[in-house]
């Protein structure tokens, strides 16, 4: 079994893109398949306000409010020339991170389906480069310690001053001072220690 982080320019017109550039959220691959020679993905948008940001979203998505601050959105038969050759080649797609018009994707494959996933992207004529390729890491970041990590991240608490204080950052999460305090504890431990692991290897 392998973990690879490949990162790619995002793909003109991609409905990823559109989703990520919404103020302030979270966003979290749930599910992706293809049909045919187009891509049909489920995502969980989590944020402020989430129900008016969905609103502008096209067509091709279909959106179900969970509540204020959640959503589920349903990319439906969207054309991406990097998802595509991810899950026609038998890879399982984990998570994609957006970034000023970069993705990062963090998909599990083994090696059959490693070297049809480079062939094919190839074949699309995608740029791509591969900043990781190892075993999954056993001390990866729960989805919870993540959000919360980038939300931190993201705002300026790990700044010099802050941006935001601890407890701005546990009431936008609905939670206490101290449990959000435990959580950034235990999310940083994991991220160093996966670092100095890497280092080490």
């Amino acid at each position: 079994m392998i973990e690879l982080q490949i990162k790619t320019k995002l793909p003109e017109n991609c409905a990823l893109g559109l989703i990520a550039a919404m103020q302030d959220v979270i966003t979290k691959v749930e599910g992706l398949t293809d049909v045919g020679e187009t891509i049909k993905g489920l995502f969980q948008v989590k944020g402020k306000n989430v129900s008016h940001a969905v609103e502008h979203l096209p067509e091709m998505c279909d959106t179900v409010l969970l509540s204020r601050d959640e959503a589920k959105v349903l990319i439906k038969e969207h054309t991406c020339m990097v998802a595509l050759p991810i899950v026609q080649s038998g890879c399982i797609l984990r998570k994609a991170d957006i970034s000023d018009g970069e993705i990062v994707w963090d998909v599990i494959c083994d090696d059959d389906s490693f070297r049809r996933l480079m062939s094919k992207l190839e074949e699309y004529g995608v740029d791509f480069d591969i900043i990781y390729k190892g075993k999954p890491s056993k001390t990866g970041t729960t989805y919870r310690e993540e959000e919360i990590l980038r939300y931190a991240l993201e705002k300026g608490y790990f700044d010099y001053p802050k941006k935001i204080r601890l407890e701005e950052i546990a009431e936008h999460f609905g939670i206490a001072s101290s449990t959000l305090s435990e959580i950034l504890r235990r999310g940083q431990k994991k991220i160093l220690e996966k670092y100095f692991k890497e280092v080490q290897e």
